[in-house]
């Protein structure tokens, strides 16, 4: 076995690890699974919206497409800190007012449980279709580089990603954003 597959295999464990230890947080409540109970501080909001925005395309289609075209692609990620101020600054104190942990409850609250059913599936098949061409865009990349298959690679990442937010809910998922956000940072200081 490669030093290079071991590595991902630890990692993997790891992160299946993380949704095991803070399963006791995340079984009471849908506030708790979402949004941790509103008991999560700044800091862990924001390295898991900082993670959120990473991903191959961060760092080779739009360092890529800034280099041939220029400053344009960079407005990508302006229009992104534009949208994060607008939902900090509009968004964010409507929905603590009404105290909902996702948007779903608003949706319900304002129109009603028809409204609610209506946008759930409406947005289901969208949100599936895109998680794959995730999964997929680094089953490829991943492939290339550990010559692993691609079946493998979607399937055994997307069990672990399942099992890690299943069980941990929010706290899993914002204690393994925050650990990916150590590791990027550790890796580009030193």
């Amino acid at each position: 076995m490669k030093i290079d597959i071991l590595v991902i295999v630890i990692y993997f464990m790891f992160m299946m690890a993380i949704g095991y230890f803070f399963q006791k947080h995340a079984s009471n409540s849908t506030s708790d699974y979402f949004s941790g109970g509103g008991k999560m501080l700044w800091w862990m909001v924001g390295g898991t919206a900082f993670m959120t925005q990473f991903s191959a395309m961060t760092f080779t289609g739009m360092a890529g497409d800034a280099f041939t075209k220029g400053i344009g692609p960079v407005v990508v990620f302006y229009a992104n800190a534009l949208g994060y101020l607008t939902c900090f600054l509009w968004f964010a104190p409507k929905a603590r007012q009404l105290r909902i942990a996702t948007p779903i409850e608003g949706i319900r609250m304002r129109f009603g449980n028809t409204s609610e059913q209506a946008f759930t599936w409406a947005i289901m098949l969208p949100n599936i279709i895109s998680a794959g061409v995730w999964l997929n865009a680094l089953a490829i990349f991943a492939s290339a580089v550990f010559e692993v298959s691609i079946d493998i690679t979607i399937i055994v990442t997307g069990l672990v990603v399942l099992f890690m937010s299943l069980t941990g809910g929010a706290w899993a998922v914002i204690a393994s954003d925050f650990m990916q956000m150590i590791i990027l940072m550790v890796r580009h200081v030193s």
